[in-house]
Protein backbone atom coordinates (compact mmCIF):
# COMPACT_ATOMS: atom_id res chain seq x y z
CA UNK A 1 0.00 0.00 0.00
CA UNK A 2 1.21 3.29 -1.19
CA UNK A 3 0.11 6.34 1.03
CA UNK A 4 -0.57 10.38 -0.04
CA UNK A 5 2.10 12.79 0.58
CA UNK A 6 -0.71 13.53 3.39
CA UNK A 7 -0.26 10.06 5.57
CA UNK A 8 3.49 9.61 4.28
CA UNK A 9 4.56 12.45 6.53
CA UNK A 10 2.14 11.84 9.16
CA UNK A 11 3.99 8.21 9.64
CA UNK A 12 7.39 9.87 9.41
CA UNK A 13 6.45 11.56 12.99
CA UNK A 14 6.04 8.02 14.53
CA UNK A 15 8.54 6.28 16.08
CA UNK A 16 8.98 2.69 15.41
CA UNK A 17 7.96 0.30 18.28
CA UNK A 18 5.13 2.39 19.68
CA UNK A 19 1.30 1.95 20.42
CA UNK A 20 -0.68 4.17 18.25
CA UNK A 21 -3.99 5.57 18.13
CA UNK A 22 -5.63 6.79 14.87
CA UNK A 23 -9.07 8.93 15.59
CA UNK A 24 -11.45 9.19 12.56
CA UNK A 25 -9.39 5.99 10.63
CA UNK A 26 -11.81 5.91 7.63
CA UNK A 27 -10.35 3.34 5.62
CA UNK A 28 -8.07 2.46 8.34
CA UNK A 29 -4.96 2.67 5.67
CA UNK A 30 -2.74 4.62 7.77
CA UNK A 31 -3.06 1.68 11.06
CA UNK A 32 -2.56 -0.65 8.19
CA UNK A 33 0.33 1.11 6.55
CA UNK A 34 2.11 1.53 10.35
CA UNK A 35 1.46 -2.69 11.02
CA UNK A 36 2.75 -3.47 7.48
CA UNK A 37 5.57 -1.49 7.58
CA UNK A 38 7.01 -3.12 11.07
CA UNK A 39 6.42 0.67 12.64
CA UNK A 40 4.14 -0.43 14.90
CA UNK A 41 3.21 -3.45 16.15
CA UNK A 42 -0.25 -2.61 17.67
CA UNK A 43 -2.38 0.83 16.29
CA UNK A 44 -5.95 1.48 17.91
CA UNK A 45 -8.21 2.58 15.10
CA UNK A 46 -11.70 4.63 16.06
CA UNK A 47 -14.32 5.44 13.79
CA UNK A 48 -17.35 7.60 14.77
CA UNK A 49 -19.44 6.33 11.71
CA UNK A 50 -20.60 3.03 11.05
CA UNK A 51 -20.30 3.09 7.41
CA UNK A 52 -16.27 3.47 7.44
CA UNK A 53 -16.15 1.77 10.60
CA UNK A 54 -17.47 -1.33 8.31
CA UNK A 55 -14.97 -0.43 5.49
CA UNK A 56 -12.05 0.24 7.61
CA UNK A 57 -13.19 -3.59 9.32
CA UNK A 58 -13.38 -5.23 5.80
CA UNK A 59 -9.89 -3.76 4.58
CA UNK A 60 -8.38 -4.95 8.11
CA UNK A 61 -9.44 -8.36 7.46
CA UNK A 62 -8.45 -7.88 4.43
CA UNK A 63 -5.25 -7.14 5.25
CA UNK A 64 -5.47 -10.27 8.16
CA UNK A 65 -4.27 -7.85 10.79
CA UNK A 66 -6.89 -8.10 13.15
CA UNK A 67 -4.62 -9.02 15.73
CA UNK A 68 -2.63 -6.15 15.23
CA UNK A 69 -5.20 -3.79 14.66
CA UNK A 70 -7.72 -2.75 17.22
CA UNK A 71 -10.78 -0.79 15.40
CA UNK A 72 -12.98 0.79 18.30
CA UNK A 73 -16.56 2.67 16.83
CA UNK A 74 -16.71 5.97 18.52
CA UNK A 75 -16.51 9.54 18.56
CA UNK A 76 -12.72 10.94 19.37
CA UNK A 77 -10.75 9.58 22.13
CA UNK A 78 -13.95 8.12 24.06
CA UNK A 79 -13.02 4.45 23.33
CA UNK A 80 -9.23 4.76 24.68
CA UNK A 81 -8.05 4.54 28.04
CA UNK A 82 -5.63 7.18 29.52
CA UNK A 83 -2.14 5.87 28.69
CA UNK A 84 -3.03 3.12 26.80
CA UNK A 85 -1.20 4.58 23.76
CA UNK A 86 2.05 6.45 23.16
CA UNK A 87 0.84 8.23 20.43
CA UNK A 88 -2.33 9.41 18.83
CA UNK A 89 -3.17 10.86 14.85
CA UNK A 90 -5.66 13.00 14.48
CA UNK A 91 -5.87 13.96 10.96
CA UNK A 92 -8.46 15.25 8.27
CA UNK A 93 -11.06 17.39 10.26
CA UNK A 94 -11.17 20.86 10.89
CA UNK A 95 -9.50 22.52 13.95
CA UNK A 96 -12.92 23.27 15.81
CA UNK A 97 -13.56 19.25 15.49
CA UNK A 98 -9.16 18.58 16.66
CA UNK A 99 -10.45 21.19 19.71
CA UNK A 100 -13.80 19.59 20.45
CA UNK A 101 -12.12 16.24 20.34
CA UNK A 102 -9.30 17.30 23.03
CA UNK A 103 -11.82 18.92 25.14
CA UNK A 104 -13.98 16.24 25.82
CA UNK A 105 -10.81 13.78 26.85
CA UNK A 106 -8.67 16.02 28.55
CA UNK A 107 -7.18 13.74 30.53
CA UNK A 108 -6.50 10.77 27.60
CA UNK A 109 -5.16 13.43 25.57
CA UNK A 110 -2.44 14.83 28.38
CA UNK A 111 -1.39 11.21 28.65
CA UNK A 112 0.29 10.60 24.92
CA UNK A 113 3.83 11.11 24.68
CA UNK A 114 2.83 13.57 21.54
CA UNK A 115 -0.10 13.95 19.61
CA UNK A 116 -0.18 14.63 15.91
CA UNK A 117 -2.41 16.80 14.33
CA UNK A 118 -3.35 17.68 10.79
CA UNK A 119 -6.34 20.14 10.59
CA UNK A 120 -7.84 20.47 7.15
CA UNK A 121 -8.25 24.21 7.95
CA UNK A 122 -7.81 26.95 10.13
CA UNK A 123 -4.42 25.68 11.77
CA UNK A 124 -3.89 28.73 13.28
CA UNK A 125 -6.74 28.44 15.83
CA UNK A 126 -5.89 25.25 16.36
CA UNK A 127 -2.13 26.48 17.26
CA UNK A 128 -3.91 29.20 19.26
CA UNK A 129 -5.96 26.78 21.56
CA UNK A 130 -2.88 24.12 21.99
CA UNK A 131 -0.60 26.73 23.56
CA UNK A 132 -3.06 28.28 25.50
CA UNK A 133 -4.11 24.51 27.13
CA UNK A 134 0.10 24.12 27.84
CA UNK A 135 0.81 22.07 25.06
CA UNK A 136 4.48 22.63 23.36
CA UNK A 137 4.79 22.13 19.63
CA UNK A 138 7.83 19.74 19.14
CA UNK A 139 7.68 19.39 15.28
CA UNK A 140 5.64 21.00 12.18
CA UNK A 141 5.70 20.54 8.35
CA UNK A 142 3.89 21.59 5.12
CA UNK A 143 3.21 18.78 2.36
CA UNK A 144 1.31 19.17 -0.72
CA UNK A 145 -1.13 16.66 -2.32
CA UNK A 146 -3.77 16.70 -4.68
CA UNK A 147 -3.51 20.56 -5.40
CA UNK A 148 -3.73 21.22 -1.62
CA UNK A 149 -0.93 22.36 1.17
CA UNK A 150 -1.77 20.60 4.48
CA UNK A 151 0.17 21.41 7.56
CA UNK A 152 1.05 18.99 10.00
CA UNK A 153 1.80 19.83 14.16
CA UNK A 154 3.41 17.48 16.38
CA UNK A 155 2.60 18.24 20.17
CA UNK A 156 3.08 17.47 23.73
CA UNK A 157 1.77 18.30 27.20
CA UNK A 158 3.65 20.83 28.66
CA UNK A 159 3.63 23.99 31.44
CA UNK A 160 2.43 26.84 30.08
CA UNK A 161 4.40 29.34 28.39
CA UNK A 162 4.45 32.63 26.32
CA UNK A 163 3.72 33.09 23.16
CA UNK A 164 3.22 35.61 20.21
CA UNK A 165 0.83 36.45 16.96
CA UNK A 166 3.56 34.73 15.02
CA UNK A 167 3.90 31.38 17.14
CA UNK A 168 0.28 31.16 16.31
CA UNK A 169 0.35 32.49 12.59
CA UNK A 170 3.67 30.55 11.12
CA UNK A 171 4.43 28.09 13.85
CA UNK A 172 7.56 28.21 15.70
CA UNK A 173 8.98 25.08 14.33
CA UNK A 174 7.86 25.91 10.22
CA UNK A 175 9.16 29.31 10.21
CA UNK A 176 12.61 27.99 11.46
CA UNK A 177 12.74 24.87 8.64
CA UNK A 178 12.36 27.14 5.57
CA UNK A 179 12.36 24.02 2.85
CA UNK A 180 10.81 24.75 -0.62
CA UNK A 181 7.30 23.25 0.58
CA UNK A 182 7.10 25.61 3.28
CA UNK A 183 8.82 28.61 1.13
CA UNK A 184 5.71 27.99 -1.00
CA UNK A 185 3.31 27.27 1.21
CA UNK A 186 4.33 30.51 3.00
CA UNK A 187 4.65 32.56 -0.17
CA UNK A 188 0.74 30.97 -1.53
CA UNK A 189 -0.62 33.02 1.57
CA UNK A 190 1.04 36.09 0.99
CA UNK A 191 -0.38 35.90 -2.28
CA UNK A 192 -3.79 35.28 -0.72
CA UNK A 193 -3.66 37.99 1.98
CA UNK A 194 -2.38 40.93 -0.96
CA UNK A 195 -5.77 40.20 -2.88
CA UNK A 196 -7.47 40.47 0.70
CA UNK A 197 -5.98 43.68 1.52
CA UNK A 198 -6.40 45.17 -2.37
CA UNK A 199 -9.66 44.68 -2.03
CA UNK A 200 -10.72 45.93 1.03
CA UNK A 201 -9.07 49.28 0.34
CA UNK A 202 -11.55 49.74 -2.11
CA UNK A 203 -13.75 50.77 0.64
CA UNK A 204 -13.27 53.26 2.86
CA UNK A 205 -15.59 52.08 5.81
CA UNK A 206 -13.62 51.71 9.15
CA UNK A 207 -14.34 48.07 9.19
CA UNK A 208 -12.39 47.54 6.16
CA UNK A 209 -9.79 49.89 7.60
CA UNK A 210 -9.78 48.02 10.42
CA UNK A 211 -9.50 44.76 8.37
CA UNK A 212 -6.78 46.44 6.72
CA UNK A 213 -4.62 46.93 9.47
CA UNK A 214 -5.19 43.49 10.64
CA UNK A 215 -3.97 42.19 7.65
CA UNK A 216 -1.14 43.86 7.07
CA UNK A 217 0.39 43.24 10.26
CA UNK A 218 -0.41 39.05 8.99
CA UNK A 219 1.03 40.14 6.17
CA UNK A 220 4.23 41.81 7.40
CA UNK A 221 4.48 38.74 9.76
CA UNK A 222 4.86 36.56 6.98
CA UNK A 223 6.72 38.40 4.61
CA UNK A 224 9.39 38.42 7.78
CA UNK A 225 9.40 34.76 8.22
CA UNK A 226 10.89 34.19 5.05
CA UNK A 227 13.76 36.97 4.67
Amino acid sequence: MKLGNRLQTITSKIPKGLTVVDVGTDHAYLPIYLVNKGISEKVIATEILLGPYRKAQKNITKAGLQDFIDLRLGPGFNTINPAEADIAVIAGMGAMTIINIINESKQVADSFEKLILQPMKNPAELRKYLFKIGYKIIDEDVTWEDNKFYEIIVVRKANLSPFDETDIIVGPVIRNKKNPVIIEYINYRINILQGIIKDLKVSDTKACQKAVLKYEKLLKTLEEVIK
